[in-house]
């Protein structure tokens, strides 16, 4: 299989993995070994679709890492999250299905678990038509492969719970699918404004946090809803919103540092992230390897670092199946993460620098982490080199995890 860029696709090619409909998840647009119509591919441009997955007869072998399962309960997760805000937009009452909710998380959590492959992101859920709900799937879904590195750091973090309960990772699930519920209450003028907002429509873009929790306190339990609450809380107490003392009225600073719940810095990393690499009203959606170079540099103390160590061995700079020139000019397909060098993976070469193909790419596999000489250069006609210095693992951070 190739993860191919809508773009890219060219006649004959087949797919490996269904396309969802937009509107409706639980709908395919397209089955999987079906050949894709040309005359579909501006629609799914039009749609929001970023990439499809196609078959390759050298890479049938990552069929057995990218599981097909993993989609169907982001899908879920989706159709549930989807139902409960157009319900809350339409009717302006807020009567969350908290038990499909927790069913939804409670099923991808245990799939999780079960996956031989659950320890890094395999892929996101970017092809649907409403931002916020996909968005917050995908949070979802990444703070819980976090989570899931972060087992001693929880019962160190949560130390007034017992162990099973401090690593339970439900209601972080929970706190990311409900994250943005607070956008709801915001114009949608405001939402989808398609440039930079004024400082008026950013004062009210920075409420949203206030408007969901004020929407879901009470009805779900505090932990999920401090994600709610602070998942724009900065490690370096940067963030938003501010408090205010109930007594005085006076405004006090925002949370800072460990004062912040460890949900919600979980949260606050995988939230960043989507945002980045998703497609908005106002910008494209950027590539893996910058939108980590861009944490690492232009966001630099806003993250817990021992979370942030967890999770830059979570998200690969290059996803599995991507399509990537070497810097020697040959053209080569992603096959494994290195979690310690993640601007490193190991790839399967496919086509020679004059647009040969390769004859047998199974012997052509080459592992970035031991050969120096040679990296990634471009994905997809764009240079990635200046994104690579930045990303190594800060070991000191992991030790502390």
């Amino acid at each position: 299989m190739l993860r191919v860029p809508v773009h890219k696709i060219e006649p004959g090619m087949i797919l490996a993995r269904p396309i969802p409909s937009p509107q409706n998840p639980g709908r395919l647009l397209l089955q999987r070994n079906y050949e894709i119509p040309m005359d579909l591919v501006p629609r799914l441009k039009q749609l929001g679709i970023l990439e499809v997955w196609v078959r390759h007869r050298d890479l049938e072998f990552l069929e057995d890492i990218i599981d097909e399962g993993l989609g169907e309960r982001q899908r879920e997760l989706y159709t549930n999250v989807r139902q409960n805000f157009e319900a809350i937009m339409r009717d302006c009452t807020v009567e969350l299905d908290l038990p499909h909710f927790q069913s939804s998380i409670s099923n991808l959590f245990s799939f999780l678990k079960g996956s031989s492959n659950s320890n890094i992101l395999l892929q996101k859920l970017d092809a649907f038509d409403n931002y916020v709900m996909s968005h917050s799937t995908n949070t979802c879904y990444l703070a819980l492969l976090v989570g899931m590195r972060l087992e001693e750091y929880l019962i160190n973090q949560r130390r007034h719970k017992a162990a099973r309960e401090a690593k339970d990772l439900n209601l972080l699930g929970l706190g990311c699918l409900l994250h943005d519920v607070g956008k709801t209450r915001i114009p949608k003028e405001i939402l989808n404004k398609p440039s930079r907002f004024n400082s008026r429509e950013l004062a009210e873009m920075q409420r949203h946090p206030l408007y969901g929790y004020e929407m879901v306190k009470g009805s779900i339990p505090a932990g999920a809803a401090q994600v709610v609450l602070n998942h724009h809380q900065r490690f370096d107490g940067t963030g938003y919103p501010a408090r205010t003392d109930y007594q005085t009225g006076e405004e006090l600073p925002p949370l800072a540092g460990k004062q912040i719940h460890i949900f919600s810095r979980i949260a606050i990393v995988a939230d960043v992230y989507d945002a980045a690499t998703s497609k908005r009203c106002y910008s494209e959606a950027k590539l893996p390897v910058q939108a980590l170079h861009e944490m690492r540099t232009w966001c630099k103390g806003f993250f817990d670092p021992v979370v942030e160590a967890a999770f830059y061995r979570t998200v690969p700079a290059f996803p599995i199946g991507q399509i990537v020139k070497l810097s020697n000019g040959i053209e080569a397909v992603v096959v494994d993460f290195n979690p310690d060098r993640p601007v490193r993976p190991k790839v399967q070469c496919l086509k020679f620098p004059n647009g040969k193909r390769i004859d047998h790419p199974a012997l052509e596999e080459i592992d970035l982490g031991l050969y120096s000489e040679v990296e990634i250069a471009s994905v997809d006609g764009v240079d990635v080199t200046p994104f690579l210095a930045t990303q190594e693992v800060d070991e000191t951070s992991e030790m502390m995890v």
